[in-house]
């Protein structure tokens, strides 16, 4: 009976989360109101569903509203309802991008029986996350806090603002805890095993996502090999099965890129609306997703910098504007809180104390070193990096695509500086066991925003540029990843 109780629970919460996700979509002309479109926007549906919810739960949380089931499911729907208003009276804005040159044949059947090989992988995965026990961090930093709000549909004193367990670091945001407490609702108990199942769910349908956004552009579908090594990597995984925020961070952050991407390649404002809501996805996962968005907004502004545009300086402004409000409940909660100490000492104290970032500036070679090593050492990144460094960097020589390639060539440094930083700036004494704690999972962002790079770089690296017409002006054919209306509405 328990079990026909929870399979319609987790069937009940995926389909609210789907929906939210959905009318989001649909709100934003992102997907076209077909059948088919709607059916291959359902995986994107639901990552962006839990993107878009966990921000005004987290909000609810800290203005002490009782975050219960009854809650969860008001927002839900409540979402639903009313971006679905939005998706009515705006009517079908959903705009085609413009088709690249034709695509063989066979390299549409290949990239077909290559994803489908894929999503049977990732499905016969789940499998092996359905019976895990529960590893030490996630026992004492993510589950802990979700079976808290679980339980007390707070922020509760005990667990929030207990200083005896400020070394599990309650200043981390709850994004994770906070979809692991629905999850427990919709379940009908705790089940810490199955939890597993639900952090890969929602990776999974970050690699849908991905493609879908890829494939949604039209031209040479290489894309695929990237993605391919992105969903096929051990690391990712790994991460799932010890219940960290590592992976799931990660995720939204190489979608949250790519969106980012598309918007700065085609202008098309549903683009920067989706990626602002993965950046506030991001900065309430863990507290370096501050850092990864950061450095997405900058390098968007930087490759941004040459195009006067009035749409484009408003489109940036919302992203920034929906990721800073997004982070600000949390934060401030944090601020106010005693027990919340952190473990990374902001960049700020270098005004007041800046002897201590110069004592330890071997520090920071190391952390450069450290983030390089695991970048080339690791069997998932060891050739994805260095591909797309050749092609971005080929790509601005050769001034194709450039404003494109800049912007992820800036984010991926900016956000491995970031990771330096910490070893730079963290008061851990063990240095060696913080790196081989951390080392692996540490730089997965860095390596999923090179891997986006290099799926959205790679089509056009292979197309060469049009002849010039007659008259001297170039020709009208659209290279195969310059596809992208260049519109600034939509």
């Amino acid at each position: 009976m328990r079990d026909a109780g929870l399979l319609a629970g987790l069937v009940l919460l995926h389909i609210l989360i789907l929906l939210a996700g959905a009318a989001l979509l649909l709100a934003l002309g992102a997907v076209e109101r077909k059948p088919r479109p709607l059916v291959a926007a359902a995986g994107p549906a639901f990552f962006f569903g839990v993107a878009l919810l966990g921000p005004p739960l987290i909000l609810l949380l800290v203005l002490g509203v009782e975050v219960g089931g009854p809650a969860m499911l008001a927002v839900a729907v409540g979402s639903t309802l009313v971006l679905g208003i939005v998706a009515v009276l705006r009517g079908d804005t959903w705009r085609a991008v413009e088709a690249g040159p034709p695509v063989p044949r066979n390299e549409v059947l290949i990239s077909r029986v290559v994803l489908g090989l894929i999503a049977a992988y990732l499905l016969f995965a789940l499998t092996g996350l359905i019976n895990l026990s529960t590893s030490f961090d996630d026992a004492n930093i993510w589950s802990l806090r979700g079976l808290g709000i679980y339980f007390h549909g707070e922020l509760s004193d005990g667990i929030f603002r207990n200083s005896d367990l400020s070394f599990v670091h309650l200043d981390y945001p709850i994004l994770q805890p906070v979809l692991e407490a629905g999850f427990f609702h919709a379940i009908g108990g705790v089940d810490l095993r199955l939890w597993h199942a639900e952090l890969w769910a929602v990776f999974i349908s970050g690699i849908w996502t991905m493609a879908w956004l890829l494939a949604d552009r039209g031209g040479s579908r290489a894309w695929v090999i990237p993605v391919s090594v992105i969903a096929l990597t051990s690391i990712g995984y790994g991460n799932v099965t010890l219940g960290d925020a590592d992976a799931t961070m990660a995720i939204f952050v190489g979608c949250a890129a790519l969106t980012l991407g598309l918007w700065i390649e085609g202008g098309l404002r549903r683009h920067a609306l989706l990626g602002a809501v993965l950046l506030g996805a991001v900065v309430n996962v863990k507290n370096e997703g501050a850092v990864f968005a950061f450095a997405l907004l900058l390098a968007a502004a930087v490759a941004t910098l040459g195009r006067r545009s009035p749409a484009r300086r408003r489109d940036l402004a919302a992203i920034a504007g929906v990721a800073v409000a997004c982070a600000l409940p949390w934060q401030v909660y944090v601020a106010g809180n005693e027990a919340a100490t952190r473990s990374t000492i902001g960049p700020w104290r270098v005004f007041s104390d800046p002897g201590y970032f110069i004592d330890r500036l071997d520090l920071l070679w190391r952390g450069l070193g450290q983030v390089a090593r695991r970048l080339v050492e690791a069997p998932s990144w060891s050739l994805i990096v260095p591909a797309f460094l050749v092609v971005a960097l080929a790509l601005v020589r050769d001034g194709r695509h450039r404003p494109v390639a800049v912007f992820y060539l800036l984010a991926w440094l900016l956000a491995a500086l970031g990771v330096a930083y910490s070893y730079w700036a963290t008061p851990i004494g063990d240095l060696a066991g913080f790196e081989e704690r951390t080392g692996p999972r540490i730089v997965i962002g860095v390596a999923l925003i090179a891997g986006v790079g290099l799926a959205h770089l790679l089509p056009g690296a292979f197309v060469r540029p049009s002849p010039p017409a007659p008259d001297g002006r170039a020709g009208a054919a659209a290279s195969g990843s310059d596809t992208c209306s260049r519109a600034t509405a939509g």
